[in-house]
């Protein structure tokens, strides 16, 4: 009888390892990881919100390749009602939430990325002013077009240097940080300069001008807000 029960705790903990592991594999198929180093945050192009330029130093993380989409969203969440915008099953999901964006990726072992986790992804290897490159290109990116010409499904155009794709256009991107205002003043620390109303957005979308779409930009909204061009991809720390 206790032989039959170390038996199946065994089997039962062999099974649970098969899982998380298969979990975890597919997690990192469709996650690129980001390595750790400074890099520079921020743009002058943009308002005093974007100012100044500074080195920023991260720990390596994985990120996702791609926005979550429809159809990965609804296996969560399947009352989710799709924008007209966004129809399509491999379209970004959108009409989500801070909250509902942070609990899908917390679903997944994972979480929101930083924002400075998100900039240092988008700018990619040679940090370039956009995901694809240093100049504006409608044949790389889903930007600068009429309002009912919608999104892209998320494995649209060809990925940056990380791998990742639509990091510039197609939707914005929900990140995990509280807006602040970077370190302009030396004497207040970072949870200080929060405004604990607004979160952030980052990217940009496809009816935005090339303006938005630099990796640089940043949007700050309620967390509360649900939008046609508002979506999102997922963060993991590397010991995952």
């Amino acid at each position: 009888m206790r032989k039959t029960k170390t038996f199946f705790l065994v089997f039962f903990i062999c099974l649970f390892i098969q899982v998380h592991l298969a979990n975890s594999l597919q997690i990192h198929e469709n996650a690129s990881l980001i390595p750790a180093g400074e890099f520079l945050m921020g743009t002058e192009e943009g308002t005093k919100i974007e100012r100044p330029v500074h080195k920023v130093y991260l720990g390596e993380f994985r990120i996702s390749r791609f926005e979550v989409s429809n159809i990965e969203f609804e296996i969560f969440q399947p009352n989710h009602t799709r924008s007209v915008s966004s129809p399509c099953d491999q379209c970004p999901v959108t009409m989500v939430n801070w909250f509902e964006a942070s609990s899908y990726c917390k679903n997944k072992n994972g979480r929101l990325p930083s924002e400075a986790e998100w900039e240092k992804a988008a700018r990619g290897p040679t940090e370039y002013r956009y995901s694809f490159g240093e100049n504006p290109d409608q044949s790389k990116s889903n930007f600068g077009h009429e309002f009912q010409v919608g999104v892209k499904a998320v494995n649209s155009f060809q990925p940056n240097g990380f791998g990742l794709y639509n990091m510039s256009g197609n939707v914005w991107e929900w990140v995990d940080d509280w807006f602040s205002f970077y370190a302009q003043d030396k004497k207040k620390t970072r949870k200080e300069r929060m405004v604990f109303t607004e979160k952030i957005l980052r990217g940009g979308s496809w009816y935005n001008t090339a303006y938005y779409i630099n990796v640089g930009m940043r949007f700050k909204i309620n967390p509360d807000i649900k939008l046609n061009s508002i979506g999102f991809r997922c963060a993991w720390d590397v010991q995952q």
